[in-house]
């Protein structure tokens, strides 16, 4: 992955994102519809949002931008802002990245976030965009990458995993398009697409909770 250095002027932003993401889930083997359910997505403001998230089994087939795509882990998929997301490596090789135990399989939640329902984190976007020289907000995910244990969630801190997302409909496609991710506390880093379609963007999740701004330029 090729990642560009992280802004120093912007270490400073400080980003307060709750690690309370909620999913009622299935086990990990289900890919049943979740109903509609209240999610702190990155509640830095208080604010709580409701989205029906679909829970995927880990090889589920996704549309992502057209195409479909066997995204390798399960989670709650239910982002609507953009054409479909996937995690790309294999399951073996996430499993690996992220150090888990043998116990333990890999599990993702992702939701669309915006300015009020994540305001600090979206002020440390915006600053990176001024740092970048200018440059417009596709669509911006909540994703935490973490594991389920005997039925539970484990938050992770360590390792990272591929991710393709499709982008909105309405995105010009001749645009360049980059990834600026917040994590906890603050820290940005500009993130750039390592896929040649011009209708999707591949970047690399990391462990744990963050906000991903799909950014074009």
């Amino acid at each position: 992955m090729k990642m560009k250095q992280t802004i120093a002027a912007i270490l400073a932003a400080t980003m307060v994102m709750s690690t309370g993401l909620t999913v009622c889930a299935a086990g990990s083997g289900s890919a049943a519809p979740v109903s509609a359910e209240k999610t702190e997505s990155s509640s830095d403001n208080g604010s709580t949002s409701t989205a029906a998230a679909t829970v995927k089994a880990s090889g589920a087939e996704v549309t992502v931008a057209g195409s479909k795509v066997k995204t390798s882990i399960a989670g709650a998929y239910a982002a609507q802002k953009v054409q479909g997301v996937a995690v790309v490596n294999s399951l073996a090789d996430v499993k690996s990245k992220l150090n888990l135990s043998g116990s333990q399989t890999p599990y993702v939640m992702i939701f669309d976030t915006d300015v009020k329902k994540s305001s600090k984190a979206m002020d440390s976007v915006n600053a990176a965009i001024t740092a970048m020289g200018g440059g417009e907000v596709a669509a911006t995910l909540n994703i935490d990458l973490g594991a389920k244990e005997k039925g539970k969630y484990v938050s992770l801190s360590d390792g990272s995993v591929g991710m393709v997302v499709g982008l909105p409909k309405e995105v010009d496609t001749a645009k360049s398009v980059s990834v600026v991710c917040v994590r906890p506390g603050g820290k940005t880093t500009i993130l750039e697409d390592t896929d040649t379609n011009p209708k999707t963007v591949t970047f690399e999740v990391q462990a744990g909770l963050g906000t991903y701004a799909i950014v074009t330029k």
